[in-house]
């Protein structure tokens, strides 16, 4: 049994409830989610669409052993197996999802830093008009 969120969680995704309130991960060009107990599915959907996008995508994907279940024009979904560390790169890639970044303790410290000069020139009143 497959779980979308530890999914995400081992992956570095994101993850949000869709409209009808399932559990997927977002992209600029399409989602993962849940097909079954076993399996995950992608669904591209560029928006706006992308004219060929889906050709060239369910061409790699079918060459990587993922199913097709939906096949329209410019649109489309498959489902592959979670397991496989190439399927999985190509689902994410073929969606457009961005992996959440990892900091090291050194840039998280720098930015923290960082932020915290900036609250403090944004709380001295600088370039505010006086009453």
């Amino acid at each position: 049994m497959i779980d979308i969120q530890r999914f995400a969680d081992n992956h570095r995704l994101k993850t949000r409830f869709d409209d009808d309130l399932t559990k997927i991960i977002p992209g600029k060009l399409g989602n993962l989610f849940e097909y079954d107990g076993e399996l995950l599915g992608v669904m591209v959907m560029p928006n706006p669409p992308r004219r060929n996008y889906w050709g060239y995508v369910r061409a790699s994907l079918i060459e990587a052993g993922f199913q097709v279940v939906q096949d329209g024009d410019g649109e489309g979904s498959a489902t592959f197996n979670p397991a496989n560390a190439k399927q999985v790169r190509l689902a994410v890639s073929a969606a457009g999802i961005k992996r959440r970044r990892i900091l090291s303790p050194e840039n998280r410290e720098k930015a923290l830093r960082a932020l915290e000069g900036t609250r403090r020139t944004a709380g001295s009143g600088a370039g505010r008009a006086q009453s």
